[in-house]
């Protein structure tokens, strides 16, 4: 492999692991400086003196309330509800919307989000690729017999999905963390050995 190849090929694959580190740290602290500033004067007054990270502590808290809430029924709701709002703003709507199903999609206790781990065959040159189940379905052939198929994501540049015969799939024993983790290092991290699961 050419030097520029393999400097670009490098060069992506440390852009897909800093960014996404960068974006949340950002995100982090500036939550952070948003509630210690809102916070501040409170704690100033219950503490009688300033404790640096407070404000950091104070954003971890406040995201692990939101989760506790969001996971009863009645916060659930409630945040539902609110979410509804605030996604009929438009500009809104186009940033909130997209990032959450990508969050979604990764997070093991979604039923719709990404279930195993799959190597299909891709439809333009028969190799092997890395992809995710994101659905299971029948379809009925000239006879009226019902065929099992699979819609499965595969990691491109524009992210594409297609649909197999789940007989034509793969099931590695890797968890869909494991496949991300692949994916986001570019290949780097797959094992150097791999089960197949057991139809």
């Amino acid at each position: 492999m050419a030097f520029s190849s393999r400097f670009k090929r490098s060069l992506i694959a440390g852009l897909v692991v800093v960014v996404p580190l960068l974006v949340t740290g950002f995100v982090l602290v500036w939550l952070a400086q948003l509630i210690e500033g809102l916070l501040a004067p409170v704690l100033a007054w219950a503490l009688a003196r300033s404790v640096p990270g407070l404000g950091f502590l104070s954003a971890l808290a406040v995201v692990v309330v939101v989760g506790v809430v969001a996971t009863t029924v009645v916060g659930g709701r409630i945040l539902a509800f609110g979410e509804s709002l605030l996604t009929r703003i438009p500009i809104f709507k186009d940033i909130y919307v997209p990032v959450k199903q990508l969050i979604a999609a990764f997070s093991p206790q979604n039923k719709s989000g990404f279930k195993k781990v799959v190597l299909a065959p891709h439809p333009k040159n028969g190799y092997l690729s890395l992809g995710f189940l994101t659905r299971e379905f029948e379809l009925r052939d000239a006879t009226g017999q019902s065929v099992p198929w699979a819609a499965v994501y595969i990691p491109t540049n524009h992210g594409d999905v297609y649909c197999f015969l789940q007989k034509d799939l793969a099931y590695p024993e890797l968890t869909v963390e494991e496949g991300v983790r692949i994916v986001l290092t570019g290949g780097t991290a797959f094992p150097s050995s791999v089960r197949i699961k057991p139809d």
